[in-house]
């Protein structure tokens, strides 16, 4: 099936050449994104150039290519695109101020949410549909949320970081007082502000707003992101039952997260601290498990939270001079833990390096 998408878009991109009628910018635009959902990146890149280079003018095509490139990893590109989106339709199009939003830091990045919203605001002046318009404020109370969550971050130090956060999150919660993410991320402001009672009760709400909701629909629960955020964010306020339960519905979604089983990990070995002698034992060798897992998928994996996978080693040696394995169990870990990262160091090599070699 993706051999066959490809192939129909060598064709769409060689058909001038081959003095067939010019495809549509439509055509280009429908082509690009078919290959974008099959996840043929590249040659989706390749049709989306040529509807750009048709009409340079065009913020779909050159939104689709940011977009593109984002997927591709390639950020300073991307930005150019955004950016001269932002230079043809300066007022209309919100989806490109929140990819500059993201990829910005500091006030900047503020700016750019801002000038999202406002365009929300315009489509929302103009939409008469209730789904629709249900859609536009959740998106703004979302940028809303990511705005302060830079106070929370980049900007803490700025003079007005606390008042700027309660305020983004009243406006977030008049435009959609059904967005969970507005009660987590107050959660985090309440546990800044040194009050955790009132940081429980904000992710009790936060919960209450989805828990219900059916977890094979995806569109209406948070994201798997929010919910890692989640699990830290009840861990920190010492509810390890619950962040143990969203981890395991978690686990079925995607069990190949690296974050997922350091929180696994790191869960277990809170719990040791305060478990008897022979339930400690049993959640340390617990614990080891999920941090050399976390170990070996990052290994596997284009990682790049290094502190993280630092800690888990030293958290797995600290529990092998607590309770060491057997020795030939240890071995075995040992070896396949190297062999990991031996594969993912040789995965790294070029073909020039190798050929070089």
């Amino acid at each position: 099936m993706g051999s066959r998408r490809a192939k129909n878009a060598k064709r769409t991109v060689k058909q001038v050449e081959q003095g067939k009628p010019e495809p549509t910018m439509d055509q280009l635009l429908a082509k690009a994104q078919e290959l974008m959902d099959d996840n043929n990146y590249e040659t989706a890149l390749q049709v989306v150039t040529q509807a750009v280079n048709q009409d340079s003018n065009n913020t779909q095509a050159l939104l689709l290519a940011a977009i593109l490139q984002l997927e591709m990893g390639n950020i300073e590109p991307a930005i150019n695109c955004l950016l001269r989106c932002t230079e043809i339709s300066p007022d209309r199009g919100f989806e490109k101020y929140m990819y500059l939003g993201q990829f910005t830091v500091e006030l900047e990045s503020v700016r750019y949410y801002q000038l999202g919203i406002d365009a929300l605001q315009r489509d929302l002046e103009e939409v008469k549909d209730l789904e629709q318009a249900a859609v536009l404020k959740r998106k703004m109370a979302e940028a809303y949320v990511a705005m302060t969550e830079v106070y929370l971050t980049d900007c803490c130090f700025e003079n007005d970081a606390e008042k700027r956060c309660e305020e983004y999150l009243e406006r977030a919660n008049q435009i959609d007082p059904a967005c969970p993410e507005v009660y987590q991320t107050m959660a985090s402001v309440r546990l800044s502000q040194n009050r955790p009672d009132d940081a429980r009760e904000c992710l009790a709400k936060s919960m209450s707003l989805w828990a219900d909701r059916d977890s094979a629909d995806l569109s209406q629960i948070p994201s798997y992101e929010n919910r890692l955020a989640l699990v830290r964010l009840l861990l920190e306020l010492d509810d390890k039952e619950q962040a143990l339960s969203i981890m395991e519905n978690l686990q079925k979604e995607d069990d190949e997260n690296v974050d997922l089983w350091y929180l696994y990990g790191w869960t277990y070995h809170l719990q040791s601290e305060e478990s008897d002698a022979d339930e400690k034992a049993e959640l340390l060798d617990s614990a080891r498990e999920c941090f050399k897992q976390t170990i070996r998928l990052a290994a596997m994996q284009d990682f790049e939270n290094d502190g993280l996978i630092d800690h888990a080693r030293e958290l797995v040696a600290a529990i092998d001079a607590i309770r060491p394995l057997p020795s030939n169990n240890d071995k075995q870990d040992s070896d396949e833990l190297a062999n990991s990262e031996v594969e993912a160091e040789w995965e790294d090599l070029s073909d020039d390096d190798i050929e070089m070699q």
